[in-house]
């Protein structure tokens, strides 16, 4: 499971993600350990502040030896609005016939599924810029919620749009986590 995210300088890394894809298909059993000759977390460390990213996994030759299933994120991942590119990690075997081959890509397609589970499961320790306007109906339930608004005073217009229908507001900035609350 990925770290909680309760304050600033909590976030969670490409390798974090990484270890939590080999993590999750270990869980599923479908882990090919008699395939595997290791699996290595890139030693570049990278923030995940956004979400905006998608995977891209590739399945190559070596270059003397075996296969390698190499994890990538593409997509605005960080606190910039660069669009880049960030190694997870790579999966290698030295086994070189069909077969082998085949469960390699057998071990991409869970580990796509792995990758999907995860983004969805946890889209929120992801979300990281901007702010967050939750909107909370007369029984106390948060009923909606708007994303990525720039700023507070922006999310404290949305509410002032939102009020006739919302008790309240909560203000969430993803950056530090700290909640404003919005009151009719």
């Amino acid at each position: 499971m990925l770290k909680e995210i309760k304050k600033e300088s909590d976030v969670i890394t490409n390798q974090d993600l990484f270890h939590e894809i080999i993590e999750k298909v270990k869980e599923s059993e479908k882990w090919p350990s008699n395939l595997v000759d290791y699996e290595q977390a890139d030693n570049y460390e990278a923030g995940l502040y956004d979400y905006e990213f998608r995977p891209i996994f590739t399945l190559q030759s070596g270059s003397n030896e075996g296969y390698y299933l190499n994890l990538y994120i593409r997509g605005y991942y960080s606190l910039t609005d660069k669009f880049d590119l960030v190694s997870l990690g790579t999966i290698k075997t030295l086994f070189t016939d069909k077969e082998s081959i085949r469960q390699m890509a057998a071990l991409y397609g869970e580990c796509l599924i792995a990758y999907e589970e995860i983004m969805n499961n946890e889209l929120d320790k992801f979300t990281r810029k901007g702010y967050d306007l939750f909107l909370v109906d007369e029984e106390g339930e948060i009923r909606h919620c708007l994303s990525g608004l720039s700023s507070k005073e922006k999310a404290t217009e949305r509410f002032k749009l939102c009020s006739v229908r919302y008790r309240k507001g909560v203000v969430r900035d993803n950056l530090t986590r700290k909640e404003f609350v919005l009151s009719k």
